[in-house]
Parts: C-alpha cells; structure tokens; sequence
C-alpha cells in the first residue's frame, strides 16, 4: 500500500492508471483517504518535528499551480484551498521547518490569500523559537502577533519602513533551508502541480513526502 503511495506520489499519474501490481486503484484511494481523514499523516509527522533541532524555525509560503482536471472540485474551489490569482488558479502551501529544513507543521490556503494570513495554522509551533522569514512577512501587526505568543523573529525591514528595525544577518543567511525543502518535495510530481480536487488528500501527500523527506535527511 505504501508502495503504491509511493508510486503515485513519484509520477502524479491518475488514480485509475494505477499497475495493477499494487492493487484495485480504488481500495488503495479508498484507504489513503480513510488515513487522511483520520489523521494518520498529521500525526506522523507530529511525531518527526518532536526531534527537530535549533531554535530556528523557517517560515515561508510556496504557491502550487493547479491542474485542469482538479479545478472542479465538490463544495467550490474555495472551499479546497483554491484561489484565482494572475498566474491562474493555485493552492499556497505554508511551512515551518527546522534549521535542517525538516518540516515541522505544514498548512493549505488558497493561492489568493496573503502570506501573512495564510501561515497562521503553523505559527503554534514556533512558540519559544525564532522565526526567520522573508520581507514580505515585514509587517507591524505580524510582528505583533509573533510577540503575543513569545515568539522571536528575524525578518529584514522593507526598503520603505521609516522605523529602523535590526536583523541578525547571520540567522536569515540560513533561510535557504526552506527553499530547499520546498525544491525537495516539489521532485514528486504530484506536489509540484496539484491533481488532487480535494485540499484533504492533496495535503496527505504533502505530508506524506515531508515524512519521507524526514527520513531521509536523520542528522
């Protein structure tokens, strides 16, 4: 079953295309769903973030086009994390990784939705760390918010910002950690471009690739 989870994540091919080695394509959606649902996947990966190390947490958000054949999904596009913006309709995914760029909570919005707005699901679990993000994350309310919940930060001011704000230069170098982490999952082609109609599944294989990218990457 894994297997064939496996499979499917790698190619990004349709569920009904499925090698008849692995199985009736239906039984094997039938039960990744359950999974999903259950929240299976979720908690895995709850389990692999209690070993992340440092006090850097890396947070930012990576916008996922979306193909034609999810595009119509039961309940409205909104309602699955989807969302029309100038590069067509997308899904934005937001994560927090660890200063090895290993997931530790991950979240689905619709690819409209600001940054700022959108990593809220995640930001818990930077409590008692420090968060390292870009400029578009400069924002006084967000700051504020990330304070409220003792949370540090380090995120370079905007050109613009009249109030000067110090950054530690050194923290944010290490910001490539999560673009890393993005390019690694987005090898499996069904990240890179979303098949999945519903957000559920769609976010059971992420979840399901960042678990085997913890795997991968034990330090």
């Amino acid at each position: 079953m894994v297997t064939a989870l496996w499979y499917l994540l790698r190619t990004g091919m349709p569920w009904r295309d499925l090698p008849e080695r692995y199985g009736p394509w239906n039984t094997v959606y039938t039960r990744f769903r359950r999974w999903g649902a259950s929240g299976l996947w979720h908690r895995l990966l709850a389990c692999l973030a209690k070993r992340a190390t440092g006090q850097l947490r890396h947070l930012d958000c990576s916008h996922i086009k979306l193909h034609q054949h999810g595009a119509n999904p039961p309940g409205g596009q909104s309602a699955q994390a989807m969302g029309r913006t100038k590069g067509g309709l997308n899904t934005k995914l937001s994560a927090l990784v660890d200063r090895h760029g290993r997931a530790v909570a991950l979240s689905l919005s619709s690819g409209s939705q600001h940054d700022q707005h959108a990593v809220g699901p995640v930001l818990a679990r930077a409590r008692g760390h420090r968060i390292v993000a870009d400029k578009g994350f400069d924002a006084d309310v967000f700051r504020q918010k990330l304070r409220q919940q003792r949370t540090r930060c380090c995120i370079p001011p905007k050109r613009g910002r009249r109030q000067r704000i110090r950054f530690h230069r050194g923290y944010y170098r290490c910001r490539h950690q999560i673009e890393n982490f993005f390019g690694r999952i987005k090898v499996h082609r069904r990240i890179s471009t979303r098949y999945e109609k519903l957000a559920l599944t769609f976010l059971a294989f992420v979840q399901f690739a960042a678990i085997l990218d913890w795997l991968t990457r034990e330090v």
